[in-house]
């Protein structure tokens, strides 16, 4: 495993989605005003193993860029509520970048996440049944470099062909209402 992560830690894919994956917590701190970025954990970095950095909320629920099980999938971006139950579960693998463009379609949570799925279809529409062939077989590609599988399952749409700054608002937007569902951080519209 530890020649698989030095190849792909030396892939310039794979160090921009990793990029993505820090920028986008960056956002997310300026974003929720009051909660608390960590600073990235190295050692996750380089082994592709743990959490990379966190974002904290008073109520000690947190966002976590993190590898998932047992580093297999390297970039995920984690909501998880004060008792520590994930909420909402973003692949990055699944965000395709052609010529600074941007689509991501999100995976459908996972059956115990009713609410979630409730506020994803509320939020973005219904689950797309059918992704564009070249969205499919960019992420098929990606999957594979990242020795992540090749499976694309179905979801729903975050940003189509977008601008960097359009994808961080909606996905700001989309974790604030998600939280806000959730009773996470106690998030209203009056203190974002």
């Amino acid at each position: 495993m530890a020649e698989n992560n030095e190849s792909r830690l030396n892939n310039s894919l794979f160090k921009q989605h990793q990029k993505f994956g820090f920028d986008i917590m960056e956002y997310l701190a300026d974003f929720f005003e009051k909660a608390e970025l960590e600073e990235i954990d190295e050692e996750a970095v380089n082994s592709l193993n743990g959490c990379y950095q966190q974002l904290t909320f008073a109520d000690q629920s947190y966002i976590r860029y993190t590898s998932w099980n047992k580093a297999t999938k390297p970039f995920y971006i984690i909501l998880y509520n004060s008792s520590g139950d994930y909420i909402l579960e973003l692949d990055l693998t699944r965000l395709v970048c052609i010529e600074d463009r941007f689509t991501w379609y999100l995976a459908k949570p996972h059956s115990k996440n009713i609410k979630t799925r409730e506020v994803l279809e509320l939020e973005l529409g219904p689950i797309i049944e059918e992704y564009p062939k070249y969205y499919v077989n960019k992420v098929k590609s990606q999957k594979k470099m990242f020795i992540q599988g090749e499976r694309v399952y179905k979801g729903f749409l975050l940003i189509k062909d977008g601008s960097w700054e359009d994808l961080l608002k909606k996905l700001g937007n989309l974790i604030r209402e998600v939280c806000k569902e959730h009773n996470i951080a106690k998030l209203s519209d009056e203190n974002k």
